[in-house]
């Protein structure tokens, strides 16, 4: 067998759709989680520098409003407030010296900012050298922002100098530990929860996977279970999706039809057992009869003579089951032209016209003067009038009536051939178009019940239809239906 099943997970496409789901799901979460972080980064630092600009610039204030002493004792006093160890403060003169400060004891490690030679600030504001920051900004002219690490510390220090009117240097520095933890518990949160989260959204992925393949389980299942010979089955229908729903139908479709040709084989076969063995049965007691009598040679003649018949009857048999059996199937080899129908039923008026006299029946032929072209095979259009219309001659009676009409409309063109027979009983209408059927009243007449079968299919291959009504003692009325336009997908490349 072709269909084996796989052991391992991670070949399904369930495992692999819940694997892509998860990725993609993971990776638009780092992706909102990157964002958020480097927004709340941004934010915090906004947040820590205006802080520390707002108390730099009271700072100022009071210093060149109330002097020295003032600005130091504000020193303390908010260093107090805030905590020694979170923040400082100091003012530094020209030369570097701590002029005043807050309590530096728990900043030990801090050193005084090393101007340039020239001792200020250049024309774009940026201090000259510097030592003890890994990196400054400058925001305005005379005021930079700067990030401090000390080795004793575990958090940064943000710190902001700038220079007074009196070439004094301002510098107000605060830790960065709350902001620092802060993003800490959302980096360990966020992973807490990226984790969940992946977990939360496999475990979905997974279920909705397993959803969506369902339908394709059930067509797999419904193929593996046909395999093994039972072409009864049908995919169930449910509501995974559209497609999930065209794939099921289209695979019932095609149960269907596979289950309609093998059914339609089973009968050729029987119909063939059966219908075969009268002309071989014939030709085989012909033969034995020339073998155990013997025969003058005229006798031998009459014998060839009926074995050539039974012998052509069997080949037109096989012949017109071939052509139905490949009509039906879609690769009967197709002609396609501009075909004038007032023409075909012309040439079949002409060509059954001896026959119906000898019958002593009237045949009638109904035309329109406009002409009625379709696009089809003309022989085999041919061929169909023709079966209809001996169909009708032959079990028409004398004195009886057989009209051909045609017609046409919007959507094709139209051929009826009505006769004043005896009809058809009701329990055969449904079967008179099946290969081999012969109702009861048509049993004693020749045939082989093929020429209705083998029209349908050519009509069928055409795109149209036949239809028929018929009254038991009044009798039956074949419409055959064409479309203007040939089906193209039914002639080959």
């Amino acid at each position: 067998m072709y269909l084996k099943k796989e052991s391992s997970l991670f070949g399904t496409v369930t495992f692999r759709l819940t694997l892509w789901y998860a990725v993609f799901f993971g990776g638009l979460s780092l992706m909102v989680f990157l964002v958020v972080y480097v927004s709340l980064i941004s934010s915090l630092d906004q947040r820590t520098d205006k802080d520390l600009l707002s108390t730099a610039k009271e700072f100022e204030e009071l210093y060149t409003s109330r002097g020295i002493d003032a600005l130091r004792s504000e020193f303390q006093r908010e260093a107090t407030s805030r905590g020694v160890r979170r923040v400082f403060f100091r003012l530094l003169s020209p030369h570097h010296e701590v002029i005043a400060a807050s309590d530096l004891t728990a900043w030990s490690e801090l050193k005084a900012v090393n101007f340039s030679s020239q001792g200020k600030f250049s024309s774009q504001g940026r201090l000259s050298s510097h030592e003890g920051f890994d990196s400054h900004e400058e925001l305005d002219i005379g005021v930079i922002f700067s990030t401090l690490k000390l080795p004793a510390r575990r958090h940064r220090v943000r710190v902001v100098s700038g220079r007074m009117p009196d070439g004094h240097v301002l510098q107000l520095g605060m830790t960065l530990k709350d902001d620092e933890m802060l993003m800490e518990k959302y980096r360990e949160t966020f992973g807490a929860a990226l984790a969940v989260m992946l977990i939360c959204g496999g475990v979905v992925g997974w279920l909705l996977a397993r959803w969506s393949m369902s339908g394709v389980e059930r067509v797999t299942q419904t193929a593996v279970r046909i395999g093994k010979g039972d072409l009864s089955l049908r995919v169930p229908l449910s509501n995974e999706g559209r497609e999930i729903k065209n794939l099921a139908c289209a695979f019932n479709e095609m149960l269907e039809r596979i289950e309609a040709l093998v059914r339609e084989l089973k009968e050729v076969i029987n119909n063939v057992a059966h219908d075969l063995r009268s002309p071989i049965t014939c030709i085989r007691g012909l033969a034995e009869s020339a073998l155990l009598d013997r025969k003058d040679l005229k006798a031998y003649r009459q014998m060839a003579g009926a074995v050539i018949e039974e012998s052509d009857r069997l080949v037109e048999m096989i012949n017109t089951m071939l052509e139905i059996a490949q009509a039906e199937s879609g690769v009967l080899e197709i002609t396609r032209s501009l075909v004038d129908v007032r023409q075909i039923i012309k040439d079949a008026q002409e060509l059954f016209l001896p026959v119906a006299e000898d019958k002593l029946v009237r045949l009638d032929v109904s035309l329109p003067s406009e002409p009625l072209t379709v696009l089809g095979d003309v022989a085999r259009l041919q061929r169909v009038v023709a079966n209809i219309l001996d169909n009708a001659i032959k079990y028409t009676p004398a004195h009886g009536r057989v009209i051909i009409s045609a017609d046409s409309d919007a959507s094709g063109v139209s051929i009826a051939v009505r006769d004043t027979g005896p009809g058809i009983d009701q329990v055969d209408l449904p079967y008179i178009f099946d290969r081999f059927y012969r109702g009861e009243k048509s049993r004693s007449s020749p045939g082989n019940g093929l020429g209705l079968s083998l029209a349908l299919a050519i009509i069928r291959m055409h795109g149209g239809d036949i239809a028929i009504k018929s009254l038991t003692g009044k009798g039956s009325t074949f419409t055959v239906c064409l479309p203007r336009d040939f089906p193209q997908t039914i002639f080959p490349q």
